[in-house]
């Protein structure tokens, strides 16, 4: 168990390493000059023209005219020191600016995973353990038409809808400002109202069709059948047996969502206006401002390789087959050896 897990870390290590490695070699082995690919086409014909010894200063902060080596062991010490320059779009350190969109949409990505699992865990339990009932019948339409339909087009309806027509909520944007203490906590929650509903509701989806096809497998089992035999209540064979088999997918699946919980839901963010990272990295693409958005790759990426390496180590814990395979690897060695 041990072994699995240490070799988890390092493949995730690794992974990291790549994707920081993959980040500085896109840059310089673009085609072009890597300063335009830096500060962007049109301003960097503009620099050419207007202020050539300012792109200079660029091209030395970055280490452009230094060797690739010397590079990537300065672009490696700049991230080990979270020096990842300023923003071209409000001259402020890029870091800051991350951190503070980083908090606006944990405001929207933790009620959404908390409501998102547990609803949609729960509704897959019981739609999976009795397929083809009312319940199944009513539920899992809805849930396929959620899972389907594009969240940009469902999100400009709500807005037009709920925010335009009726009026019952803000067009967009985080608070009304001038508030303080719970009349600003309130507001907040107002704001949050319409992009965190439809927010819940895609995660509550996504979950519950897959636990209700991981359910549905696992309730034909023979170990279930088996439980059965045994004189043991449907109850207690859906807690002890099905429910806790048909939690490794779906562990696996809330280990990715996990990865994503700083990123948000990049297009309702936009379409909403709540300024936070999946909003930060759309305008940093559009505006060409590429430290923002190289960091909001790199937080994204990283995020998304512990949150797969939490799930592995969950995994590892929780299902019985690795306790088995890591027994009988021993069982063997001991063989080998003569004991």
């Amino acid at each position: 168990m041990t072994r699995k897990i240490l070799t988890s870390v390092a493949v995730a290590i690794a992974t990291v390493w790549v994707i920081v490695t993959i980040s500085f070699l896109m840059v310089r082995f673009m085609p072009g000059d890597p300063l335009m690919h830096l500060v962007g086409m049109d301003r960097y014909y503009q620099m050419l023209e207007d202020s050539p010894a300012e792109l200079e200063m660029i091209a030395a902060r970055y280490g452009l005219n230094d060797s690739l080596g010397q590079q990537y062991l300065s672009y490696l010490h700049s991230i080990a020191t979270l020096d990842f320059g300023l923003a071209y779009s409000n001259n402020q350190p890029v870091l800051d600016n991350v951190m503070n969109r980083i908090g606006w949409t944990l405001v929207l990505s933790i009620p959404t995973f908390i409501l998102g699992t547990l609803l949609g865990g729960w509704l897959g339990v019981l739609v999976g353990w009795k397929p083809g009932g009312r319940l199944d019948r009513i539920v899992t339409p809805f849930m396929l038409f959620l899972n389907t339909i594009p969240s940009n087009g469902l999100g400009i309806l709500v807005l037009v809808v709920f925010a335009f027509r009726l009026r019952w909520f803000p067009v967009n944007g985080m608070t009304s400002g001038g508030l303080e203490g719970v009349a600003r906590i309130v507001d907040i929650a107002w704001h949050a109202t319409l992009p965190l509903t439809l927010m819940v509701l895609f995660r509550t989806a996504g979950n519950c069709l897959l636990m209700k096809s991981a359910v549905s497998q696992v309730r034909n089992e023979e170990y279930v059948v088996t439980a059965y035999s045994k004189g043991l209540s449907g109850r207690r064979v859906l807690a002890r047996h099905v429910v806790k088999n048909a939690m490794l997918p779906f562990i696996t699946s809330l280990s990715m969502q996990f990865g994503h919980l700083v990123m948000g839901s990049l297009i309702l963010e936009v379409i909403f206006g709540w300024k936070g990272m999946g909003n930060l990295f759309f305008t940093a693409v559009n505006n060409r401002d590429f430290p923002t958005a190289q960091l909001c790759f790199l937080v994204t990426a990283v995020c998304i390789v512990v949150g797969n390496l939490i799930g592995d180590i969950a995994i590892a814990l929780i299902d019985p087959r690795i306790k088995e395979d890591v027994g009988e690897y021993r069982r063997d060695d001991a063989t080998a050896v003569g004991v």
